[in-house]
């Protein structure tokens, strides 16, 4: 298979190791000091990096378009931008992939990352003739550290850089040519592009910009969604190898080590009887004070049986079987081959069609609504992370996190298949949680020669404090962890007359209001963060101001034509007329310097420095446009973002942050954000009030919903 056959990554921070100066408590056990902001010289790693690309594109129509209405100019002006999108994605993915010495077009690029799709709803749509639009788009790359200094490029400023990418010119006709394996870039020409010696009449260069996306903050696995109800069910999936048979070898070493070094119960006497129907392995653990039972089915290529690979019959029972366990498991883990848009691989592609779960029908998998846990263990598997996000069971990102990779993997190996298992069931004692970045950092190392580059997806909504965790025993007094309970609480000095229980953590988000996840460091090295009163002090308490900032109203998808003119600078706009609306709920003045909106994806907006919001008051901040221009009947603040508020219709966040990150406040919406009409809070500036569709117009920016001012 082309290494070219690969698909977001949310990329985890791990902690560093710091010297400091180390304190003993004398009875044997390092103590742990939490350390005051500022006060340590934090180092924080990933093996990858996300950025995002933005260029303009246009599309031109077919000349029968001549003279249509412009509504149907527009519509399938539409259509062709969401083919070329594909047609944009493709080509700077071949560009940017890394490639192998069997691939034609090994010498073109490769820069070990690889393309996420985007959304056209994310552009702004202009007509430049009759025939021709065009189009702005963003695109996430995932990527090494040091991408931005590989790529030949040009310093434009601001923490950005701009290069050319050389497309192949596309026509209509070629891009609505997606039929599944049957599609336009599966053609030679396209599949290994190298632009060097073609004609230039065949080439479509384009500018991009690129700058590195806001990291995500680590995380832990949702143990606790996983084990709420006394079990765990784990379906691993071996796909068919070229190299040396490793669906043969590997499931049959992973079956050796989970009934011989993990200690699982087999329902049959050895693996050469195991079969797809043989029932599950089983294990029962102690997690957080009480029982689980891991259950793990395995499913693989076995030749001369109802799943050969080698036959279109043994190829849809494999898939028939993988979307079983999509339906029905919590955890789905796959092992082989992969590549951009190809997903899984499950049958021998080289003698049947059948047998592959490609990215392109994950969105029309069968999946619970509840929390599971996707590895997807193959060569650039990062896009398809996206492609689970158009599944309708997974709205705005939820209850789910995919494991992928950025570049090739290992083949020759099933470590990476068993760590996953370690990290969600023990060999021996207790259940111990991992958060993801020591999970991903155990990935990694599984191949000194290959930098695969494991990331994870959806990682934003995971738990931030330690899933076994006791907050009654937060502020304790002790003298060593055990005088804290479980696993998820730790004996942390806050300074010379204080040592209290705290909870371990990742991020402020983590923890309990009043309080913040700090540094902690034990003996010479920071080992961890903990939640701590905020004030420092368990004596003195934590100071809890409530909420000071919200969101109000929130516009997604303007109306068309001049009623989703919302800026009011008498054009409506896909992207400027979308806005975030906040309001000043305290009695004080607020200072939004450097305070930052998010949507689902990264920061689209920071309030520059001196801005300052009355007592009561409200800012509308609008995707784009000229704020002189605006007629927007308030008196409040106005803002408009340089690149969009990139607000998805069928579903996004909205999160807004102080200067030092710390999240304000924050609201998810899904489908009832594209119908038109803003989603507004049922009563003004009230904080416990839930968000609902604007009872009265379309959208009230700067006024509440019935027009009156704040």
């Amino acid at each position: 298979m082309s290494s070219v056959r690969c698909f977001q990554l949310v990329l985890v921070l791990m902690a560093g190791l710091v010297s400091l100066p180390g304190c003993s408590t004398g009875s044997g056990e390092e103590e742990f000091l939490i350390i005051p902001e500022g006060k340590a010289d934090d180092f924080f790693s990933a093996s990858a990096q996300e950025y995002v690309m933005e260029g303009t594109a246009s599309v031109t129509l077919e000349s029968s378009y001549a003279g249509a209405t412009a509504d149907e100019r527009l519509a399938r002006a539409k259509e062709l931008i969401g083919y070329k999108h594909v047609v944009i994605e493709w080509f700077l993915n071949v560009y940017l992939i890394d490639k192998s010495d069997h691939d034609a077009n090994e010498a073109y690029g490769g820069f070990k990352s690889i393309v996420k799709a985007g959304s056209y709803e994310d552009m702004n749509i202009t007509e430049v003739s009759e025939l021709t639009f065009d189009f702005t788009f963003q695109m996430i790359v995932g990527g090494t550290n040091d991408l931005m200094t590989l790529i030949p490029s040009q310093d434009v400023g601001d923490g950005k850089r701009k290069f050319t990418l050389q497309m192949g010119r596309v026509t209509n006709e070629e891009m609505d040519n997606l039929e599944m394996n049957d599609e336009w870039y599966r053609a030679s020409k396209w599949s290994n592009f190298n632009p060097t010696g073609m004609d230039p009449q065949e080439l479509e260069p384009i500018e991009l910009t690129m700058w590195p996306e806001t990291r995500s903050v680590d995380a832990w696995i949702d143990y606790n969604s996983l084990y709420a109800d006394g079990r765990v069910s784990i379906d691993v999936h071996f796909g068919w190898d070229y190299h040396g048979e490793y669906h043969l070898k590997h499931s049959e070493s992973f079956y050796n080590w989970l009934t011989g070094t993990m200690g699982f119960h087999s329902p049959v006497g050895s693996y050469a009887e195991y079969s797809r129907t043989a029932g599950p392995l089983t294990k029962t653990f102690t997690a957080n004070g009480r029982e689980v039972t891991a259950e793990i089915r395995l499913y693989w290529g076995k030749p001369g049986t109802d799943t050969d690979p080698d036959t279109g019959a043994g190829g849809i029972m494999l898939e028939n079987d993988m979307r079983e366990s999509f339906r029905s498991r919590e955890v789905i883990i796959y092992s082989g081959h992969s590549g951009y848009l190809y997903g899984f691989a499950l049958a021998n592609w080289r003698v049947t069609d059948e047998g592959d779960l490609d990215d392109s029908e994950v969105a029309d998998l069968e999946m619970p609504e509840t929390y599971q846990l996707v590895v997807a263990e193959g060569c650039d598997t990062y896009a398809i992370g996206e492609a689970f996000w158009s599944n309708p069971a997974k709205p705005n990102h939820s209850n789910l996190d995919i494991v992928t990779t950025t570049s090739f993997s290992n083949a020759s190996t099933p470590e990476v298949v068993k760590d996953v298992i370690k990290a969600l069931v023990p060999r021996t004692g207790d259940h111990k949680p991992m958060t993801y970045g020591e999970l991903l950092r155990d990935l990694d190392t599984n191949s000194s020669w290959f930098n695969t580059m494991y990331g994870v997806h959806g990682i934003d909504d995971n738990p931030k404090m330690h899933p076994y965790a006791d907050l009654s025993a937060t502020c304790r007094a002790c003298s060593s962890a055990s005088d804290c309970g479980g696993p998820g609480n730790q004996c942390s000095r806050l300074n010379d007359n204080e040592k209290v229980c705290t909870v371990f953590c990742t991020d402020d988000a983590g923890c309990p209001e009043g309080f913040a996840c700090l540094q902690a460091a034990q003996g010479y090295y920071v080992t961890s963060k903990q939640c701590v009163p905020n004030t420092r002090s368990c004596i003195q308490g934590p100071v809890i101001t409530g909420p000071t900032l919200i969101i109000n109203e929130v516009l997604a998808d303007p109306p068309m034509d001049l009623a989703g003119d919302a800026n009011g600078d008498g054009v409506r706009s896909f992207t400027d007329d979308e806005f975030v609306e906040l309001v000043n709920v305290s009695t004080e003045a607020l200072d939004l310097s450097g305070f930052t909106i998010s949507d689902g994806v990264r920061v689209r907006f920071t309030f520059p420095a001196g801005t300052t919001l009355a007592a009561g008051a409200v800012a509308v901040i609008f995707g784009g446009g000229d704020v002189g221009s605006f007629a927007v009947a308030t008196t409040g603040l106005l803002f408009a973002a340089d690149a969009g508020l990139g607000l998805t219709n069928t579903g996004d966040s909205v999160i807004v942050a102080d200067a030092e990150g710390n999240v304000v406040d924050q609201m998810t919406f899904g489908s009832e954000g594209g119908q038109d009409r803003s989603l507004v809070r049922a009563t003004d500036a009230d904080p416990e009030a839930t968000f609902i569709a604007h009872p009265i117009t379309a959208f009230s920016p700067g006024v509440k919903s019935d027009g009156a001012e704040f």
